[in-house]
């Protein structure tokens, strides 16, 4: 993602809409498969290199090459490809030494991945009631922080961003002093 873009305003503040085509309600993304994702998923097939670490010896790793990509095109250090959203936030919490008995702040209103990896990581769920954008109301995350709480798990949901300002803001004064 070029710097420009984390610079723009969001498309719910009258900044360019991120996405163009309509969201198919139950299947987002799936139906915009088009020719060039057919052609790289047949090209891993025909390569017969199935898993991310071992393969045959004449190809790299589609999901290696993403990784380094992806890293180049974000300006990351580091960047971990996982196999689902779950995987991603359990692999997050892990990196951010989320454990057993650490309380997440979490919105009421989500997928169930975002309690599940929690749980997973032997830490406590803490619900937080969602404004009229169904994402976390900072408020009620406010009066949910105690001292055992380690992270807010931040949703945006159904093409509405979490207000990340209010939150980011609620979480630096709450660990700054």
């Amino acid at each position: 993602m070029p710097a420009s873009a984390v610079t723009e305003k969001l498309a719910l503040h009258g900044g360019p809409k991120a996405k163009m085509t309509p969201t198919i309600p139950m299947f987002p993304g799936g139906l915009e498969i088009g020719d060039e994702e057919k052609r790289q998923v047949l090209e891993v097939l025909d390569r017969k290199y199935l898993f991310r670490y071992y393969g045959p010896q004449d190809y790299p790793s589609k999901v290696g090459e993403f990784e380094t990509r992806l890293a180049a095109t974000l300006g990351a250090k580091h960047v971990l490809a996982t196999s689902s959203c779950t995987g991603a936030l359990c692999c997050s919490m892990a990196a951010c030494g989320i454990g057993p008995g650490d309380e997440v702040i979490v919105p009421g209103y989500t997928f169930f991945a975002s309690a599940a990896s929690i749980v997973n990581m032997g830490a406590v769920p803490v619900i937080a009631d969602t404004d009229d954008t169904l994402t976390l109301d900072v408020a009620d995350v406010e009066r949910r922080i105690t001292p055992l709480t380690k992270a807010v798990l931040c949703v945006h949901m159904r093409g509405a961003p979490c207000d990340m300002d209010g939150l980011l803001d609620l979480c630096r004064r709450r660990t700054s002093g």
